[in-house]
């Protein structure tokens, strides 16, 4: 596998790990989160914030078992595509609903949640690109992509702190 999906290996399992764990510690409340948003209605909002999470939980487990890697970067381009236009469209809306995406104190959607979802959907892309069949490994080169995928994960994790770091 490529260095570069290596990183983007690493990066999409930290940030889709980290959003499985955020969502299944309070799965009632990511559930009323989308029926705020206006995507999802009543009767609807339990099944879809579970499925969001075993489709989520499905990304990591592809990409770290072996021989899975390339479903893997299929799976989080489409999911990741599919919460970049649900934000959108919350986003357009004008629709006050929270972002429980990672679990923690909610906040409200905004363009830059958009911006998050479109960059994990480039790094989904680049991996599926770049992550082609496997070539032996170089364990240099992939430990330094795996901390950068791991940075760059933790800044799209962490986008709203940052951003109010920088107001």
């Amino acid at each position: 596998m490529d260095v570069l999906a290596v990183g983007c290996g690493v990066a999409l399992v930290v940030v889709f790990g980290v959003a499985v764990v955020g969502k299944a510690r309070d799965l009632p409340a990511f559930a009323r989160s989308l029926e705020g948003s206006r995507l999802v209605g009543r009767r609807r909002r339990a099944w879809v914030a579970g499925g969001v999470v075993v489709a989520e939980s499905a990304v990591v487990v592809l990409l770290v078992a072996p021989g899975t890697t390339w479903y893997g970067f299929v799976l989080a381009t489409a999911v990741s595509a599919i919460l970049t236009g649900a934000v959108a469209l919350a986003v357009a809306r004008r629709t006050p609903a929270p972002c429980l995406c990672f679990g923690g104190p909610p906040r409200d959607l905004e363009p830059v949640h958009l911006v998050r979802n479109a960059l994990l959907t480039g790094v989904s892309v680049l991996g599926l690109v770049t992550g082609g069949p496997p070539v032996p490994p170089v364990m240099a080169q992939n430990v330094v992509a795996g901390l950068a995928g791991a940075v760059a994960a933790l800044l799209l994790i962490k986008i709203d702190d940052l951003r109010s770091v920088f107001r």
